[in-house]
């Protein structure tokens, strides 16, 4: 037994019945396709370097008290926004030997050209971080891009 369709519209019997994609819908769908992946695209490749676009600047210590404060500048100089920038203070005595660090995360957003201000605070620091000849590194330990 073979079996027919009918023709809903004029009641004629098909024995071939093709299901197939033409070429031309193929073009339209594959591109609303790939479409749907940009945004993943753009999350994994197309984001900023924290440690890169965001440059410390202006740093300057100075003792309020007995509360070593740190304060200085960071400038994005990519085009991303940033947000959860961790700044760390790495304190070292002066032969280069590590002493203690110190990091704080900075709650405010950082646009493409934008400058913040941040300030680290130091409570009650060792002697050896109050001394002259102490050295300091302060860089950008972290930070989450927003490529959208």
């Amino acid at each position: 037994m073979i079996a027919k369709m009918k023709c809903s519209n004029c009641g004629a019997e098909m024995s071939n019945l093709n299901m197939s994609w033409g070429k031309k819908q193929l073009w339209i769908i594959l591109p609303i396709m790939l479409l749907g992946f940009l945004p993943m695209v753009k999350l994994f490749w197309f984001k900023g370097e924290a440690t890169r676009d965001l440059v410390i600047s202006d740093v300057q210590k100075r003792t309020v008290g007995d509360t070593l404060e740190i304060v200085g500048l960071v400038t994005n100089k990519g085009k991303h926004k940033f947000s959860s920038v961790t700044i760390e203070v790495e304190f070292f005595d002066p032969a280069g030997v590590f002493i203690d660090e110190q990091n704080e995360y900075m709650r405010s957003h950082i646009v493409g050209g934008a400058k913040e201000h941040f300030k680290i605070s130091v409570k009650s620091p060792p002697a050896q971080v109050n001394s002259a000849d102490s050295k300091m590194v302060v860089k950008v330990a972290s930070g989450m891009s927003m490529p959208f």
